[in-house]
Order: C-alpha cells, then structure tokens, then sequence
C-alpha cells in the first residue's frame, strides 16, 4: 500500500457497469490508466476514491465494494493513495467494510453519516458512532460532509471534537459552503486534514488551505483541474481563477444537477468509458445530454476529434 496523503487531486471514480449491468474490469482499467495518465507540471492525480457517491456506492453491494478496490490498488501501484467509502446506515457494518478495505488495500476509509432515522441522527448520536467506528476501524478514518444526499450538516464544533480521535485523520467536505469550510479548517492540524468536494468552489478552497480535494469533475475534466490546482500552488492566481470560472458549469450542471449519469454521460463525451448508471438511476435524457455536450465545449473540454 501507499503511505497516505491527503494532498493534491484524488478522484472518486466510477463504477463502470457492462451490458450486463455488472461491474466491468476492462471499462474500468482503460478509465483509470487514462486519468493517471495527466498530469500538469508537478501535478498528477495523487489516488482514487472507490464507493463514494459518484461511484454509485448506494447502489453497490459489499462484494462489488471489495472487487473495485482490488483493481484500483493494482492499478494504482504502491505510490497513490487508495480510500475506501464505507459509510452504511450502522456501525457495526461500517466497521466490517473497513475491514474488508483492508484486506483489499486501502489506505484509509470514508464514511459518510447515517440518515435514514434522520430525526434521531443528533449530534450526540453522530458522535457515538463516528468514535465507535474510529475506535474499531483498522483503517484511519475520514469524516464525510454531503449534505445534498446525505441530508445533514457535519457541524462544525463535532468535527472538531472527532479530529481529537488519534484514527480520525481527516475530512471531505462536499457541501461548497466557504463559510462552515473556514470553521472546519480551524480544526486542521498535522494529525486532520481537510479536503474539498466542491468543485465549483475549489480555488477559493485552496486559497483558504485546503489540503488537497476530491472531485467529480476532475473525471471528465482532469487536465483542467490540474492545471487549476498548479497554478494556484505556484502563486498564479489569475490564472487559477480563469480556470475556476471555467469550471464552474461543469460542476453545477453536470455533477452537482445530474450525479452518476451526467458524469457518466460526460465521460463518455471527452472520450473515457462511463457507461450507464445502476438502477434505479436512469441514464441522462437526450436534452440533458446536449446541455452536458454544451456545457464541456464552452469549457474547452471536448477532446479535438469530437
């Protein structure tokens, strides 16, 4: 395995389904070579993902989960970083997903908050099961602020008091609100680390000391966002910004306003293998797959052939 870093771009693959609505292995490999492939000046995708919500983790059963994560560490060799999501509705069987992450060879895990008893999901009850799953994960521990699927904040005065956990090590936040983003930050130290899931707001997020991001749109979209990350680490601002405006679109319209089957529909536009989504997501409709064509040609996204 590799040794864990919380730095630069990561990107939360896809579950490539074949015709026959299974996972399929070369789908999978011929997306991952290609993103590892880029890079921009010092910059290159520094891990993967497997399971989170662009990879259709809700849709995905534990076997699935273990088999993606065997191919991405093998793709990504021993020098990136592989994390495993193994949010699940319960403790006990996060904790038995972080084990099977383990065997499989991942570095840390990420774990999204319980919902589905939402009116009983207090800050207490977070708390309770984040240490539970922190004190039994053999794995270091990520926490997970999505609220637009999970349907909850991660406050910020309990982050704070989880970053304390010697095995939570770090957070993603995918929520794009710049002002709980400065309360998380206030908690990152050499032991936790924050990461950003925005990608309509990356470069502001880098400029207030993000230690690195994990984003949709760097799947369809890569050599730009690495090029934005770049030029913000050399101090171009300008620059950043130019290619943050640029973005934007691209993460709104697509990721943010049609998640699996308009990365998909995307990546299968800029020349990688996405495929379908899983029931019972339905594939983009052919307006919204015009407005994804149009949204990654204003962006200068599309490959030259297309």
């Amino acid at each position: 395995m590799s040794t864990l870093s919380l730095s630069g771009l990561m990107l939360p693959v896809t579950s490539p389904f074949g015709t026959d609505g299974e996972l399929d292995r070369s789908m999978f490999d011929a997306n991952a070579r290609s993103w590892l492939a880029f890079a921009a000046g010092p910059e290159r995708v520094r891990g993967f993902v497997v399971a989170g919500s662009s990879g259709e983790a809700a849709l995905l059963d534990d076997t699935e989960r273990g088999t993606l994560l065997e191919w991405a560490r093998e793709v990504l060799g021993a020098s990136r970083t592989l994390i495993a999501g193994v949010g699940s509705e319960s403790a006990r069987q996060t904790i038995a997903r972080a084990r099977v992450a383990k065997a499989a060879g991942a570095d840390a895990v990420l774990v999204v908050a319980p919902h589905y008893y939402l009116k009983r999901t207090t800050p207490a009850a977070l708390e309770a099961h984040y240490r539970a799953i922190a004190d039994a994960s053999p794995l270091p521990v990520l926490l997970y602020n999505i609220p637009v699927y999970a349907h909850l904040v991660l406050e910020p005065a309990l982050v704070h008091t989880l970053s304390t956990h010697p095995n939570v090590v770090g957070m993603k936040d995918s929520a794009g609100n710049l002002e709980m983003l400065r309360e998380y930050l206030a908690a990152q130290g050499d032991t936790f680390r924050v990461l950003t899931g925005s990608g309509g707001t990356l470069q502001r997020a880098l400029t207030m000391g993000v230690s690195g991001a994990i984003l949709a749109i760097g799947l369809y979209a890569t050599a730009q966002v690495l090029a934005l990350v770049a030029a913000q680490q050399e101090g171009h601002t300008a620059d950043a910004e130019t290619i943050q405006a640029s973005l934007v679109p691209l993460a709104t319209d697509i990721a943010a306003a049609l998640g699996p089957a308009g990365i998909k529909a995307a990546m299968d536009a800029v020349g990688l293998m996405g495929g379908t989504p899983r029931l019972p997501l339905l594939p983009v409709s052919d307006e919204e797959r015009a407005r994804v064509l149009d949204r990654l040609t204003v962006a200068g996204v599309m490959p030259a052939a297309v």
